[in-house]
C-alpha cells in the first residue's frame, strides 16, 4: 500500500505553481520521506518528498561534475552485532486538539521535544500541528504542509501555491521568493535558524535556495542551476541534487557529488542528521513498478552502504535507520534492530497498522500514527537506555 511513485513526484515537481496535492492518507512508510513511499494525508508526502527523489529523476540537469567512485557500496548481510545497551519504548498518543479522522505526527526535531504533524479530513483541509513536550498548538490556517521543525519549534512548510513559510513565536511569515522563479519547495531548518529549499520556475528550471528563520524575505541562492536542496544539518551541511548526482555543499559553500553505489546510474538523498544522511536509488523492476533502494551516507567518510530493509522512512543524527511500514524497526549501523512497539492496550499484531515517520538525533524519540477503526491517530514512542 505504500509504493514509491517518481512518476506522481516528478509530475507534481513539472507543475509550476505548484498544485495543492492529492489527498492521499498517509500509511506506514515513508518512504523514502522520503523512501518513498507513497504518503497519504492531504499530499503532506508529497511536498515533503519533492526535494529528493523527485528532484532526482524528472530533472535531467548536465553539470561538469563528474561522478566519484564510492567509497563503499555493498548490500551485504550486517556485521555480527556487538554487544549494546538495552533499549525499552513505550508508545503513547499525541493529544488531538482539533477533529478530524486523518491525524498523524510527520516529524520530530533533533532533541525530541518539538512535534509536528496534520489533522483534518483527509479532503484538503489538514491543519498544521506542532506538540511541544505533549503540548499541542494549531497553526494558522495559512500555514499548509509542514516540512520539518528545529530543536527552538520553529516550523518550515510549503504551501499548495509554492509559497514557503517559517512558524515560530507564535508568528507565522513567509519566505522570499527569488525573483524569476515560480515557487519554492521548503525542506529543512537546522538549530541555527538555516532554512533549505528548491526554487523553481515554469521551464523546468531549479536551484537550491537558503533563507533565514530572522530574515525569511532574504535568501541565498546554492550551488548553480540545476541544484536542489533536501535538507540541512546543525552544522549547516546541506545535502540535495547537482543534476542527477547526490550532491553536499559544506557550510563554507563548497559543493562535492556524493558517491553512488557500485551498479547503480544514479541515486537521491533525500534528508540527513548529524553525519549521515539517507536516500533512494532505483533497483529492479516488479510489477510494472520501480522497486526503490534505500541508501545510506555517512558525511564524513564518504561511505555510502544500500540498506538492507525497505521502507526506510528516516534517519538519526546517530546513523540509526528508521522502517516504517507495519510495525516499526530501528536499525543500527551495526545492523542490530529493535521493533517498537505496540499502544500498550493494543498489541500491533492483533489490531492497527503502524506508521513512523520521525527520528529525533539520539534514536530514542520516533513518532508516527496508527490506523485502525477507519480512522489514524497520532502517537510518540519514547526510549530509553
Amino acid at each position: 500500500m505504500t509504493t514509491v511513485d517518481d512518476q506522481r513526484i516528478a509530475a507534481l515537481l513539472r507543475s509550476v505553481p505548484v498544485p495543492e496535492p492529492r489527498v492521499d492518507v498517509r500509511r506506514a512508510v515513508r518512504d523514502g520521506r522520503r523512501r518513498r513511499r507513497r504518503r497519504r494525508v492531504g499530499g503532506i508526502a508529497a511536498l515533503t518528498m519533492l526535494a529528493g527523489v523527485g528532484v532526482v529523476g524528472a530533472v535531467q540537469v548536465g553539470g561538469t561534475t563528474s561522478r566519484p567512485a564510492p567509497t563503499t557500496s555493498a548490500l551485504a548481510v550486517p556485521p555480527a552485532a556487538t554487544a549494546r545497551p538495552p533499549v525499552t519504548c513505550q508508545a503513547s498518543w499525541l493529544s488531538q486538539p482539533i477533529g478530524g479522522p486523518v491525524a498523524v505526527a510527520t516529524g520530530v526535531d533533533p532533541t525530541g521535544r518539538h512535534i509536528i504533524g496534520d489533522i483534518g479530513s483527509g479532503q484538503e483541509d489538514g491543519r498544521v500541528v506542532l506538540w511541544t513536550d505533549g503540548r499541542p498548538v494549531v497553526l494558522p490556517k495559512t500555514a499548509r504542509h509542514a516540512a520539518a521543525v528545529n530543536a527552538s519549534g520553529q516550523v518550515v512548510g510549503t504551501n499548495g501555491d509554492g509559497t514557503g513559510w517559517v512558524y515560530g513565536d507564535g508568528k507565522l511569515r513567509f519566505l522570499a521568493t527569488p525573483p524569476g522563479y515560480d515557487a519554492v519547495l521548503v525542506h529543512g531548518v537546522n538549530a541555527r535558524g538555516d532554512i533549505v529549499g528548491t526554487a523553481r520556475r515554469s521551464d523546468d528550471t531549479h536551484q537550491a535556495v537558503r533563507w533565514s528563520t530572522d530574515r525569511p524575505q532574504t535568501y541565498r541562492l546554492v550551488g548553480q542551476r540545476g541544484s536542489a536542496a533536501a535538507g540541512i544539518t546543525e552544522d549547516g551541511t546541506i545535502v540535495g541534487a547537482m543534476g542527477e548526482l547526490p550532491y553536499l555543499w559544506t557550510p563554507q559553500g563548497v559543493g562535492k557529488a556524493l558517491a553512488v553505489p557500485d551498479g547503480y546510474p544514479r541515486a537521491s538523498v533525500e534528508s540527513a542528521h548529524g553525519e549521515w544522511a539517507i536516500g533512494m536509488a532505483p533497483g529492479g523492476t516488479q510489477g510494472g513498478a520501480v522497486q526503490m533502494l534505500p541508501v545510506r551516507w555517512n558525511l564524513t567518510t564518504g561511505a555510502v552502504s544500500l540498506v538492507l530493509y525497505p521502507g526506510a522512512s528516516g534517519i538519526a543524527g546517530n546513523g540509526e535507520v528508521l522502517v516504517a511500514d507495519g510495525a516499526p524497526l530501528v536499525v543500527a549501523p551495526d545492523g542490530t534492530s529493535r521493533r517498537l512497539p505496540g499502544r500498550p492496550e493494543v498489541r500491533a499484531t492483533e489490531a492497527g497498522t503502524y506508521s513512523a515517520e520521525g527520528i529525533s538525533d539520539d534514536g530514542l524519540t520516533v513518532v508516527g500514527s496508527v490506523y485502525e477503526d477507519q480512522a489514524y491517530r497520532p502517537l510518540v514512542w519514547r526510549c530509553a537506555r
